[in-house]
């Protein structure tokens, strides 16, 4: 739903209320998945146009776990959790959930900006160190040295 403005959204939402034009028509319209469409205006009922005006909102380890809970344990619809809590976008649930099973069921809070020049230092350093430790093995010189022999008897 990022692709639509804010007053695209209120658009949608007064064709939908007021003009009863439905999914299918307002899908084809803005280029948005019916059930996108179908939960901005469950979303904007719910909580009214003021959930809009909410910039990129930050939610903390404690409210992940919470929501990632009542879908889980509480065997609520994730539709119905990310409505009830007024999550932007109906899949911010599901990839999060996503990411906790990976995690072996840990929420992680993943880091914002880029990586600091140290950082990225230390890690082509180790990407070098692995590269040596690959190329002086017996493994891989036999693999070189076969290779070699190949391209050898191709040009004979």
């Amino acid at each position: 739903m990022s692709k639509l403005t804010k007053q695209d959204k209120i658009h949608i939402f007064e064709e939908w209320t007021l003009e009863d034009k439905r999914g299918t028509y307002l899908s084809k319209k803005y280029g948005v998945n019916i059930a996108n469409i179908n939960y901005l205006v469950s979303l904007i009922k719910m909580h009214g146009l003021s959930i809009l005006d909410k910039p990129y909102a930050h939610y903390s380890k404690e409210f992940k776990e919470q929501a990632i809970k009542r879908v889980l344990l509480g065997n609520e619809a994730i539709n119905a959790v990310a409505l009830d809590l007024g999550l932007a976008s109906r899949g911010m649930l599901g990839n999060w959930i996503r990411s906790c099973k990976e995690n072996g069921y840990n929420v992680v809070i993943k880091k914002k900006g880029r990586r600091t020049h140290e950082q990225e230092k230390a890690e082509r350093i180790r990407a070098a160190q692995a590269r040596k430790r690959q190329a002086a093995s017996p493994e891989f010189k036999a693999y070189c040295r076969k290779r070699i022999y190949k391209k050898l008897d191709a040009l004979v």
